[in-house]
């Protein structure tokens, strides 16, 4: 009987023995690291406040970690790095020491600073790099918690914020690689990125971004509060382009993605079901006085998304609620005029540049938008996926009182529309790269339209009145036949131009056509009338005329 309680208390001393010895073991090889360490450390711009070594649960804990590198002692430019705390825990000592693999239960680094320059490039010494003593690395989790992060080029902060990270299951097999995407393979990912602001030394814009969410578990993207403002004026901004250029003005409260792909990011892919664009206030200004100049031709837009270096594929982009304001200083104007697309909500369907869709020949834009406030565009355009298909424009205006453009037509054309209501436009017209052709219906009545003088304080032009209503009929409305309302729609297309214009450039076609009659489209009209009253009258058997008529 005493031999199993003399068994028990041996195998108690040698426990407490051993647990004992590992303590201590810990405290001396946690002194013994960093007195070890230190030197090298510091040779390398490293230190820390203090390193505890955990043989229990193989964990490793470095608090007031800093790392800083400069390019010389008189340059401003250097790296820097700041942690408050460095966790690592489940340490596989045995993969580290067999197979060179750094393998861990989890990473955390919890408040801190990066701070990177790009005008100063970290030069590797291969003698000291862990690829020569790491071959891998596998890690279950990863966080990054409250880590502020700054961007520099030279003293200029090009980009900021504030990121909390968590990647689950990350593998990197060869870390020779580490430098490419495709050679990681992770779970799932998690990430928070507030307070961004991005103001590239070489943009004319800032952007700032309070926040980005992304889950890869939920497979969704949410950016809150987007603003784009230019660095300058708008006078500065085109002076110093010197150039037509549209200078941008973009806020847009919020933009959510759904079912977005994450995996296929790293093989540069991005696939999404749903984009949602809500409240986008886009503002546009082009001044026309500085000289038009590009070199290059625009794409129309599935040859301009061919042209992409990733592959595109989006089921659907929604834009909610929306603003856009084009204005514009005339080349020979005093003051600038503007055109302002309200409650604009669109759809983009089946948008991409692979084969993705294989039931689908093409992209569709649906658009509806108050035209000034006051009038209703209802419009469809097709978007073709093949080289050789031709694009497509349709659709209506209505309800729209004219003199609500006079804002864009008295500054930029010198005409002031004094009464008149457009019950109906419809539009239908195919183009590609070099023309546009189809037809336009118009329905109004009761226009009346002033000539203005290209004077800076404008007065009304009598003689340009008088012509312009000369050629110009008061009412085109449903007791005026369809062929007296129908425009011919033809435009040469200015391949240097974006699409816009050429959707505009058209109708305007179409219009000058219908609404304005010259003439010699007037005489081409009485000749048809001529011939086809003459043709009736030879089907009656009344085509012959006496020879006194004759005469």
């Amino acid at each position: 009987m005493k031999r199993p309680h003399r068994l028990l208390r041996l195998a108690l001393i040698i426990t407490l023995s051993f647990t004992a010895l590992l303590a201590v073991g810990g405290l001396i090889l946690s002194r013994y690291a960093r007195n070890k360490f230190d030197d090298a450390l510091n040779a390398q711009g490293i230190s820390i406040g203090s390193l505890r070594i955990n043989l229990f649960n193989r964990s490793v804990m470095v608090e007031e970690f800093s790392w800083s590198k400069s390019s010389d002692s008189l340059s401003h430019q250097s790296h820097e790095s700041k942690i408050e705390t460095i966790f690592a825990g489940g340490i596989n000592i045995f993969a580290l020491l067999k197979s060179e693999r750094l393998e861990l239960s989890n990473l955390t680094l919890s408040n801190g600073s990066l701070s990177y320059n790009t005008a100063m490039s970290i030069k590797t010494d291969a003698t000291h790099s862990s690829a020569g003593i790491i071959k891998g690395i596998s890690i279950d989790n990863v966080k990054l918690e409250k880590i502020h992060f700054t961007i520099l080029n030279d003293t200029l902060q090009e980009y900021s914020g504030d990121l909390n990270l968590s990647i689950g299951n990350i593998v990197l097999d060869d870390l020779k690689n580490g430098n490419v995407a495709q050679s990681y393979r992770m779970g799932s990912f998690e990430a928070t990125l507030t307070g961004l602001m991005i103001n590239a030394r070489e943009s004319m814009y800032r952007l700032n971004v309070a926040r980005i969410h992304a889950s890869s578990q939920e497979k969704n993207l949410v950016v809150d509060s987007i603003t784009l403002l230019p660095k300058l004026s708008k006078y500065a901004f085109s002076r110093k382009i010197g150039r037509q250029l549209d200078r941008f003005v973009l806020r847009i409260p919020k933009i959510d993605v759904s079912g977005f792909a994450f995996e296929e990011i790293k093989d540069s892919l991005w696939v999404a079901k749903l984009v949602n664009i809500h409240r986008a206030n886009l503002h546009i200004y082009r001044d026309k006085r500085l000289p038009f100049i590009k070199e290059h031709n625009m794409p129309l837009p599935i040859a301009m998304i061919r042209e992409l270096p990733f592959g595109v594929a989006v089921d659907s982009i929604k834009i909610i609620e929306s603003k856009i304001t084009y204005e514009e200083f005339p080349e020979q104007g005093f003051e600038t005029g503007q055109i302002v697309f309200e409650k604009l909500n669109a759809s983009v369907d089946h948008i991409s540049n692979r084969n993705d869709y294989p039931n689908y020949t093409q992209a569709t834009i649906r658009a509806k938008a108050r035209v000034m406030g006051n009038g209703l565009i209802d419009a469809q355009f097709s978007l073709p996926y093949s080289k050789s298909q031709i694009y497509n424009a349709k659709g209506t205006i209505s309800n729209l009182a004219m003199h609500r453009l006079n804002p864009i037509l008295e500054s930029l054309a010198f005409i002031s529309v004094e009464s008149g209501k457009l019950n109906q436009l419809s539009f239908n017209f195919d183009y590609d790269d070099f023309t546009s052709n189809g037809s336009i219906l118009i329905n109004y009545e009761n226009l009346k339209l002033i000539g203005l003088t290209k004077e800076k304080d404008s007065d009304k032009n009598k003689f340009k009145t008088w012509v312009m209503n000369m050629f110009l009929k008061k009412d085109k409305d449903r007791s005026v036949s369809r062929e007296k309302r129908t425009g011919k729609i033809y435009y040469e297309r200015d391949r240097r131009r974006a699409l816009f214009n050429v959707w505009v450039k058209s109708l305007m076609s179409g219009l000058k056509s219908s609404v304005l009659d010259s003439p010699s489209e007037k005489g081409k009209d009485e000749t048809k009338k001529d011939k086809k009253e003459k043709k009736q009258q030879d089907d009656r058997g009344e085509g012959k005329e006496s020879p006194k008529r004759k005469a």
